[in-house]
């Protein structure tokens, strides 16, 4: 069975821990006012002057509805295979196709609520993020059968960074060592109405130990990014940056592994979970509805989308 090596060091990207955390950082978002429009869900109104935000340089290629009644969690693309795997509620894993085209599902855990899910080249597994346990669950996507569970250790410098009373992991990916090697850490979400307190919103960096008989995941550092009910959150190779989604407040931030803000950008669509990207530059979201998957193409590729 695959192991993943684990990071002995904290990734030089990052700052210098802890970092202070406050209940009303200079960096914080408001959520964008919804008023009332006849343009659908996955369009966004670029021409608004009030519009304060980062232009969102997709276009929508098609939204697909989900025929195995499952409302989606969280997505990742998964190069081996050229396809798609997402999670749902009660402990669904789905594959399907970049098409939208259903191949294959299987309850993995029944009544664990699946919120995020990632691969990892080191080892050719996924990994799920299970809410509530606050476990990372590993998965053979061959067989899709459990392997391993990490449990989170919740304490961080001697203090409780992520409550059990709270709302808990919603979105995990995988970034792999800036050097090359298999070394490398997960960044999750912790989903929360608050910027500060005792379970604030925020990424957090883990890394993995299984050195021993009861491996466990270990918070190596974490930032806010100034935005609450944050839902998900991917990995670009290409720009070394994190793709992170809020759905109460419909956004889409591009940030550095430093934690640095770059852009943010007015989200489409409703009840947003899950964010990633296949290797020809699709954007796939995942939502918490009937139509359970979107698929966007970069603007300047708009012409060489998929029949």
């Amino acid at each position: 069975m695959a192991s993943i090596t684990s990071c002995q060091s904290k990734t030089s990207a990052g700052p210098t821990l802890p970092i202070e955390m406050t209940s009303t950082p200079s960096s914080s978002v408001e959520a964008p006012v919804q008023t009332p429009s006849s343009t659908p869900d996955h369009q966004i109104e670029t021409d608004n002057a009030d519009n304060p935000y980062d232009p969102f340089l997709y276009e929508i290629v098609d939204g697909f509805s989900n025929a195995q009644s499952e409302k989606l969690s969280g997505i990742v693309f998964y190069p081996p295979r050229e396809t798609l795997f997402a999670v749902s509620d009660n402990g669904w894993i789905i594959e399907i196709k970049t098409n939208g085209t259903f191949i294959q599902k299987k309850q993995i855990r029944k009544k664990a609520d699946f919120e995020g899910i990632t691969y990892s080249p080191a080892t050719g597994m996924l990994y799920v993020a299970i809410e509530g346990k606050e476990v990372i669950l590993e998965i053979n996507p061959e067989t899709l059968e459990a392997e391993r569970d990490f449990p989170i250790d919740r304490i961080f410098e001697g203090n409780v960074l992520l409550s059990p009373e709270g709302n808990g992991l919603e979105g995990i990916t995988f970034v792999p060592a800036s050097d090359g090697t298999a070394n490398g850490s997960f960044y999750l979400v912790n989903q929360s109405k608050e910027l500060g307190g005792t379970d604030p919103s925020i990424v957090f960096e883990v890394e993995i130990n299984d050195a021993g008989s009861e491996p466990y995941a270990r918070i190596m550092r974490y930032f806010s990014v100034g935005v609450t009910d944050l839902s998900g959150i991917h990995y670009s190779p290409s720009s070394r940056r994190l793709l992170v989604i809020s759905d109460a407040n419909n956004l889409l931030l591009e940030v550095g592994l430093s934690g640095q803000v770059l852009k943010t950008s007015l989200l489409p669509g409703k009840n947003q979970e899950g964010i990633s990207t296949d290797a020809d530059g699709f954007l796939y979201i995942a939502q918490d509805r009937k139509e359970a998957l979107l698929k966007f193409t970069p603007l300047n590729n708009a012409s060489d989308t998929e029949p």
